[in-house]
């Protein structure tokens, strides 16, 4: 189980959800403004010695890569060569600079980045450039620091490329493996043995229970708070992309200082599929995962329950399935995703979620269409029966 209470932690995960999203409108506003590459361009703190070749290339470097459609997937020839070999995703803070729609230039000309510092640190350099609105809207003013990204900087093959903060954070770290599992954590963190042993027992038999055998062996990075698990997202500061625990390419990250992370562990052992869509995604990492703490599982599901038994007008069967309503103080899809595993477990067992976990589900026509296939039921009565598994979370 998690360190930290369960409420408290899905508390904060909803309402950072919740707080991302009411920033992506304000975000949607610029998207039709007249934009080219000069947009892309940083403004520089006095503290900044432009003086200096070193600094004034990584500072031009910095927003090429920009630039190069770094949104999309990054441009390796401004990363160091070690990371693009071992990644596919090469760049750790990709991901949460560039949620929803967002691009490099909506992301430079609405959070206008200043260059805080480019300073040596040995043989190398770390940039650090904040990413801040000048609203002063109330409504907004809660994003109005998207983050303070921060990157190494190394010459490599005489020019200077970036390189991701994890490597030279962890690079004393203490590690030990448990089956599929390589932990990583820092000399102050006591190390949960009972922990690791449960987490090692529960990778064995998700993939005995559902023929995960292809599971790879992945890095568990250990932190016990928000900034500290940003930091090894690149990050000096966060609001983009916060959360307690993130499953990415070979890893797991997690801000609670445990070894026990369910939820992320089957985003890792799930059987690939091209084609499984993000409702069932999440809500097999729920069901499967999250629901070995009952109390924080049933937490998720009244969120949404509260909604259906309230008559809410916009959260519905088809609003959430089809993800037309994405939050409401908690993201849609979590409990919506989990109550469809949960009703397909219900009827069809171990092989109903496994046909599941293959089957097309890549967005609302399909999770509908492949459920209501492997229950042998018609939309109407999928959505009843629906409704009726979330609503009995009220009466727990």
């Amino acid at each position: 189980m998690t360190n930290t209470p369960g409420s408290r932690k899905v508390t904060t995960q909803l309402r950072i959800l919740l707080l991302v999203a009411g920033a992506s409108f304000l975000i949607a506003s610029v998207h039709g403004q007249e934009s080219d590459d000069s947009a892309i361009q940083l403004q520089l703190s006095s503290r900044v010695d432009t003086s200096s070749e070193d600094v004034r290339s990584i500072i031009a470097n910095y927003e090429a890569y920009f630039r190069s459609s770094s949104e999309v997937e990054g441009d390796s020839n401004y990363w160091n060569a070690s990371e693009t070999d071992l990644y596919e995703d090469f760049d750790f803070s990709r991901a949460s600079l560039f949620q929803g729609d967002m691009t490099a230039e909506t992301l430079f000309q609405y959070f206008s980045p200043f260059v805080l510092s480019v300073e040596p640190i040995g043989e190398k350099y770390q940039i650090r450039v904040l990413y801040s609105s000048d609203t002063t809207d109330p409504k907004y003013i809660g994003s109005k620091v998207w983050c303070i990204h921060k990157l190494n900087v190394l010459k490599e093959n005489g020019r200077w490329v970036f390189q991701n903060l994890i490597v030279e954070l962890t690079k004393e770290w203490k590690s030990q493996s448990y089956g599929l599992i390589h932990y990583f954590y820092p000399e102050n963190h006591s190390f949960d043995l009972i922990e690791a042993k449960q987490a090692q027992a529960f990778c064995e038999r998700f993939i005995e229970r559902f023929d995960s055998r292809g599971a790879e062996p992945f890095n568990y990075y250990v932190t016990s708070s928000i900034d500290d698990m940003g930091l090894l997202e690149n990050f000096d500061y966060y609001f983009v992309g916060i959360t307690t625990g993130k499953a990415r390419e070979g890893m797991i990250l997690t801000a609670n200082g445990n070894e026990f992370y369910p939820h992320e562990f089957v985003h890792k052992l799930l059987p690939a599929n091209d084609n499984r869509g993000y409702i069932i995604e999440e809500g097999l990492a729920e069901f499967l995962g999250t629901k070995e703490d009952p109390n924080e599982y049933a937490e998720r599901m009244k969120s949404l329950a509260y909604d259906i038994r309230d008559n809410n007008s916009e959260i519905n069967f088809q609003s959430v399935i089809s993800q037309s309503v994405q939050f409401n103080g908690y993201p849609t899809a979590y409990p919506a995703g989990a109550a469809l595993c949960e009703l397909v477990y219900e009827r069809k067992g171990d092989q109903g979620l496994k046909d599941l976990i293959h089957a097309n589900t890549i967005d609302g026509p399909e999770i509908i269409s492949s459920v209501c296939q492997i229950l042998n039921v018609k939309e109407r009565e999928l959505k009843i029966a629906w409704e009726a598994l979330v609503l009995g979370y009220l009466e727990e």
